[in-house]
């Protein structure tokens, strides 16, 4: 595979996020599904390209020093190949460029629901680090874990 990162730029490439995020039930329901439809439209997306969008994520600047992940989603014949490390360490590149020093991600705290240990596993190989539980996360209704991965100090040398 030959995969380019880039920016969003066009409703094919909206909606085959979409289709992405539709195919993992498990982790996106009717709400998150409608959430995600909002934020591709006004958010800063990047998708991994290959002859077709093999995922994406989205962020949002909670304020000069924080970026958040609001979504994240690789086509599920396409887990585990490293597309969604590529498309995180892309994030955390253009996050240094643009001065951010925290990178924040919120995901399922319900620690019962088996396919969200993939996902805190993810962020846990990829150095976040689980910083509070909030239980009920207001806007959810459910479990919240709260992650985040400092980018400071990590600079590489030029």
């Amino acid at each position: 595979m030959d995969i380019i990162i880039k920016s969003l730029q066009t409703d094919d490439e909206r909606n085959a996020c979409l289709e992405v995020a539709r195919n993992l039930s498990e982790w996106f329901n009717e709400a998150g599904l409608r959430a995600i439809e909002e934020d591709l439209k006004s958010e800063i997306t990047f998708i991994a390209l290959d002859k077709e969008v093999l995922g994406f994520i989205t962020v949002k600047s909670l304020n000069e020093k924080v970026l958040e992940i609001l979504w994240m989603a690789v086509r599920r014949e396409h887990r585990g190949k490293g597309i969604g490390s590529k498309l995180l360490n892309f994030v955390e590149e253009w996050a240094k460029e643009h001065r951010f020093e925290v990178l924040l991600v919120k995901t399922s705290g319900d620690l019962s629901y088996k396919p969200y240990d993939e996902t805190r596993k993810f962020y846990e190989k990829n150095g976040f680090v689980s910083v509070a539980l909030i239980d009920p996360y207001p806007e959810w209704g459910e479990p919240a874990l709260i992650y985040v991965k400092c980018l400071k100090g990590k600079e590489k040398e030029h």
